[in-house]
């Protein structure tokens, strides 16, 4: 009986039906850099994908544990050193590169500092890769943070004011002429047979077809997916859209777009029936119908 308990959690855990903890978990920063890679969160468990956040942090930085809890591991795991510290309902944070000024075992609160920022090559610049894992999925630590909305900045900076709000856009267009085919929602997938939460709005087009950006923003990430083929995704100072399925990368990492500008054009490259977009959108961390920022 033991035995099919545990196999039964397991299976339910796998596909997302077992809550993994009781409570909501409340989370506060690491350190207290601004964000310079959100969470990817259509990676699955299998695929490439980025399954933390990187906060701006420079060696040396204090790290504070991000809720109470007791230290489960402070070490090295490939090469780099970590602290990961678990919260009860098998969740925990991870930390990396992290220098440990704390034991397995340790019970720590919020806010404590375990341990100061390490040296390693995970971003461009310096930076603190913080996750949130039960040991087999990964979350977005940003979706859990007690307090809703905040803003990473780095030590000693001033926020600027933002020209719109976090949630709001201005008017924007649609990123390619084409007829909406396929709505972002629940259906089954038509290559793997998959019944599963259709991640974007595929809008049919030809391809070659040129592909804008509704609204200006900077190139966060523009790179091949297994899945989604040549994709881009770009930060529109908090919220994120992605262009998925391109025929080629026209655009690079790093690259600043103007409302309007051409970014690529349509594909079918990745798991794809034929030639469309598929846009996908986010906001605070999570998955958003695109369309409904166009309202």
């Amino acid at each position: 009986m033991r035995l099919l308990c545990f196999v039964l959690t397991l299976c339910l855990l796998q596909v997302g039906m077992l809550p993994a903890h009781a409570e909501p978990l409340k989370l506060e920063p690491p350190v207290s850099g601004r964000a310079l890679e959100l969470f990817d969160s259509s990676a699955t468990r299998y695929s490439a994908g980025h399954r933390g956040v990187d906060l701006a942090a420079s060696p040396g930085d204090p790290l504070h544990s991000s809720a109470d809890g007791t230290v489960y591991f402070a070490g090295m795991v490939a090469g780099r050193p970590t602290i990961s510290v678990n919260h009860g309902g098998a969740l925990r944070t991870t930390y990396t590169p992290a220098m440990a000024h704390v034991a397995t075992g340790q019970r720590v609160t919020q806010g404590q500092m375990i341990g100061t920022v390490g040296v390693d090559d995970h971003c461009q610049s310096a930076c603190l890769h913080w996750a949130l894992t039960d040991g087999v999925d990964y979350f977005d630590p940003l979706a859990q943070l007690s307090t809703p909305g905040i803003r990473l900045l780095p030590m000693g900076s001033n926020p600027v004011p933002r020209a719109h709000p976090v949630s709001v856009l201005p008017r924007g267009r649609m990123p390619v002429a084409g007829r909406t085919s396929s709505r972002f929602g629940m259906r089954t997938h038509p290559i793997t047979g998959v019944r599963k939460l259709h991640d974007g709005t595929d809008i049919a087009a030809a391809c070659g077809t040129p592909i804008v950006t509704p609204w200006a923003g900077r190139v966060v990430r523009a790179s091949f997916h297994p899945a989604y083929g040549y994709r881009v995704i770009i930060d529109h100072d908090g919220i994120r859209t992605a262009y998925a399925h391109l025929r080629a990368l026209e655009v690079s990492t790093g690259e600043t777009l103007l409302a309007g500008s051409t970014l690529g054009s349509v594909g079918s490259t990745g798991l794809s029936t034929g030639c469309h977009l598929h846009w996908m959108a986010w906001r605070g961390g999570a998955l958003i119908d695109p369309l409904s920022l166009l309202t």
